[in-house]
């Protein structure tokens, strides 16, 4: 896998990230979609992973989308794009009420598989992170399936923090999650920044 993303990050000749718009939901449907079905094997019941509907996911995010004006920059969703297609997405918002101690939560980051470890997520996430510290968040907050180990180390080797394991049910099925944490913004975006990326993002 490690040699066909480098083939293919190779070959990238431009990745973009801008702010989503409702004209995007369906395309992120899909990477989320594909991404459930690759990224949780072993963690979700293949029955469930095989069922995944765009359909069902394009209502969700449509919705989402068509709400942004209202919420203004208390919510955000960003998209990367290369020639004209999106390979990943990320979302956050400003909590109503504090969740331990955190103000704001990254409540979405999904990149199409071939695309992972390319360096876009972590600009994905701080274009969150950014767009939510404007808006007075100093901290930020995010949940992960306890046995997605990526996951877990992509966030850590970013500096966040972990904070708390739960029991959960999504759809019905009992799984465990972990959440993991930047107390200080500054230290996400410190350690994007030591962090190499492909020269093709902006």
């Amino acid at each position: 896998m490690t040699d066909l993303v480098d083939s293919t990050v190779s070959l990238i000749k431009e990745v973009s990230l801008r702010r989503a718009t409702v004209a995007d939901a369906e395309a992120i449907a899909a990477v989320r979609v594909e991404s459930w079905q690759t990224t949780y094997r072993g963690m979700i019941p293949d029955t469930y992973l095989d069922q995944m509907r765009i359909e069902d996911s394009f209502l969700h995010w449509k919705q989402i989308l068509e709400a942004l004006p209202a919420a203004g920059d208390r919510v955000c969703v960003y998209v990367a794009e290369s020639e004209g297609h999106i390979i990943g997405f990320a979302s956050g918002m400003l909590l109503p009420e504090p969740k331990l101690g955190m103000r704001a939560e990254l409540t979405a980051i999904y990149l199409r598989p071939v695309w992972q470890r390319s360096g876009i997520g972590r600009r994905l996430l701080q274009k969150v992170a950014r767009t939510l510290q404007a808006q007075g968040a100093d901290n930020l907050l995010v949940w992960v399936i306890s046995g997605n180990a990526i996951a877990r180390n992509f966030y850590e080797d970013l500096g966040a923090t972990l904070l708390h394991e739960q029991a959960f049910t999504w759809d019905g099925i009992d799984l465990k999650e972990v959440g993991y944490g930047w107390r200080d913004l500054s230290v996400l975006m410190a350690s994007v920044h030591a962090m190499p990326t492909s020269s093709a993002v902006h």
